[in-house]
């Protein structure tokens, strides 16, 4: 079972007329009933609709730091670039940053990737963390502290297409076989759930280029939403 980080649970903070306004508008104006919904998820992310767990006590942050997870093949870099060219928030993909940095503790030649050293990842996302603007997009999210991030997206993407883009990367069997079955069992809508607030967390579908600028059209509504908590 995995352990949620200590954090301050703190009382639903008081919506906002201006937040409300927003949200009606963009109900109004969605297309489709499942768009609408995940709008109302996002809503009750940023208004303090149920306890808000604080994204940091200082209140020097001025902008939301978004966590972009799920199994590898979902799309994960596609719509974090995309979203952060929209907003111009900054776009921090662990699995570069781990290259570049050394962030690692070798090579996993069974898993075929990089041994991740969470501490080190941490320690060097903290700072930049704290000021926030960011979107963070990473296939793991349970070892991240839970004040750093306003909203985890968990993307979902259909078996067979991920099958296909997985085999496209020319991963070995085993590893396209495991990242699958991640898929199948929702092992990473889990691991989200258990490790932040489940009002924190969205899953969006993520089978095409459609779903994805749809996804990011969504979120950058949110994001230019969004208010610090205090």
């Amino acid at each position: 079972m995995l352990q949620k980080p200590n954090v301050k649970i703190v009382q639903p903070l008081l919506k906002s007329q201006k937040c409300r306004q927003s949200f009606i508008f963009l109900r109004r104006n969605s297309s489709s009933s499942s768009e609408a919904a995940i709008l109302e998820s996002l809503f009750n992310i940023f208004t303090g609709k149920c306890i808000v767990v604080m994204a940091q006590e200082s209140g020097k942050r001025k902008k939301p730091n978004i966590l972009v997870t799920g199994t590898p093949g979902t799309g994960k870099t596609t719509m974090s670039t995309a979203l952060a060219e929209a907003t111009q928030l900054n776009h921090i993909n662990i699995g570069d940053l781990v290259k570049e940095k050394n962030l690692h503790d070798g090579w996993d030649d069974e898993l075929d990737s990089y041994i991740l050293n969470e501490d080190l990842v941490c320690d060097e996302l903290e700072d930049v963390m704290e000021e926030g603007g960011n979107i963070v997009d990473y296939h793991g999210c349970d070892f991240f502290p839970e004040r750093w991030f306003d909203c985890v997206v968990v993307l979902q993407t259909d078996n067979s297409v991920l099958y296909d883009r997985l085999s496209k990367r020319g991963y070995k069997d085993s590893k396209l076989s495991n990242n699958v079955e991640c898929e199948i069992f929702q092992i990473l809508l889990e691991e989200a759930k258990e490790s932040y607030a489940e009002d924190k967390v969205v899953a969006l579908k993520s089978d095409n280029i459609e779903d994805i600028s749809r996804n990011v059209a969504t979120l950058t509504d949110w994001i230019r939403n969004w208010s610090i908590p205090v």
